[in-house]
């Protein structure tokens, strides 16, 4: 009889050990690496309102690029290209700076990131000075394994 129970109790540790490590899974460059779509809103001082949408691609090396359209004030700037770097921390913390170019408002950000549900998405809010702006960005497709 117990060694029939046996292999059910030990495929039953693994099956729950296994949901446990998934559970606690940590964020890594890894774990956010592809492409992810993503919106940023709020104000750019003094030019007032700011808004842009686009995509971006995070590389396990911690570098990104991408392409975004912005509207400053409801002047629009089709065509940004983004490049820069991205770091992030096991708590799914994360700083990043993008130098935006191919536009009339060339400009090097600042933000803060928080990766959400399993690395999946992620919430973001510029740390320089004079912007007040946050976004968000859902993954398109994850990068090559």
């Amino acid at each position: 009889m117990i060694r029939k129970a046996l292999p059910v109790v030990l495929t039953s540790i693994l099956i729950l050990g296994a949901q446990a490590l998934l559970a606690d899974e940590q964020c890594s460059l890894r774990s956010v690496a592809g492409d992810f779509g993503y919106t940023v809103t709020g104000t750019r001082l003094p030019f007032g309102p700011a808004a842009s949408v686009g995509w971006v691609r995070f590389e396990r090396d911690g570098s990104l690029s991408g392409t975004q359209t912005l509207s400053i004030n409801g002047t629009i700037a089709q065509g940004e290209v983004l490049t820069g770097t991205i770091t992030v921390n096991p708590d799914c913390t994360g700083t990043s700076t993008i130098t935006v170019s191919n536009t009339p408002f060339p400009r090097t950000s600042h933000l803060d990131v928080v990766w959400v549900n399993s690395s999946t998405g992620f919430r973001l809010i510029f740390t320089d000075t004079g912007l007040i702006l946050t976004g968000e960005g859902d993954r398109i497709h994850h990068g090559n394994d």
